[in-house]
């Protein structure tokens, strides 16, 4: 499935596209490095419309590594519950064992006291094993293509999960031919949910990429397939 960080402003281009997604799909809200100090009324209309659509809006909180106090992370979800409604939360910079930081563990416990979903951005593989026990997805890839192209995905109680699990955000995917090899890369490497962009730092993440049409029918694709009785494709 795709999961898009959606972090342009409406009206910019991105979230006029996202009720494009098919159900399911995962997209991050961020309107301000966090829900921000009040609702945003452009933000509430196309959180609405792309939930509409069935696709999964989850909130956007920032961890700063585990040393963000655990009751500015809670009050940012509650922030998001009462303005946004979204289906989930997405803790970003995690450390690579979330699970031992209890400001996050704390933070991930209001996350399920609300019955909402959780993933969390360690953005890199080496990880331990109780993150994929702490959350419904765990980004374990968010960098630029020579980096995915060049990074290995050892552990082998990954392949214990669903893959729907792990989540891989690739940027500065040039075209529509890398964005296909990086797909194929994914399926290879166990990963369930992905994003491709030609988008550059600081924020790749503003708009889609020239090939969003492409992207979109390949791993639409790729989903239905998965849906029928031959599984193996990831």
């Amino acid at each position: 499935m795709l999961g898009v960080p959606a972090y342009g402003y409406p009206g910019t281009g991105v979230w006029e596209r996202l009720v494009e997604l098919p159900p399911g799909s995962v997209v991050i809200l961020d309107p301000a490095n966090g829900p921000g100090e009040s609702p945003d009324p452009r933000y509430e209309f196309s959180v609405g419309a792309v939930a509409s659509r069935g696709v999964r809006v989850f909130g956007y909180v920032d961890t700063d590594y585990g040393s963000r106090p655990a009751d500015a992370m809670v009050e940012d979800i509650r922030r998001y519950c009462e303005w946004y409604r979204p289906e989930g939360i997405f803790l970003d910079q995690t450390p690579a064992s979330a699970a031992a930081s209890s400001a996050i563990v704390e933070a991930a416990s209001r996350v399920r006291a609300a019955g909402l979903a959780l993933a969390i951005n360690p953005g890199q593989p080496d990880i331990h094993p109780g993150d994929a026990e702490l959350a419904d997805h765990v980004v374990d890839f968010e960098g630029p293509l020579e980096l995915y192209r060049a990074t290995r995905f050892v552990s082998p109680w990954r392949r214990r999960h669903d893959p729907d699990k792990f989540w891989h955000l690739v940027y500065e995917v040039p075209d529509g031919a890398a964005m296909r090899e990086t797909v194929s890369l994914a399926l290879e490497r166990h990963a369930g949910v992905v994003h491709m962009t030609d988008g550059t730092l600081p924020n790749p993440w503003d708009r889609l990429p020239p090939y969003w049409d492409a992207e979109l029918a390949l791993v639409a694709g790729v989903a239905l397939t998965r849906q029928g009785p031959e599984r193996g494709i990831f």
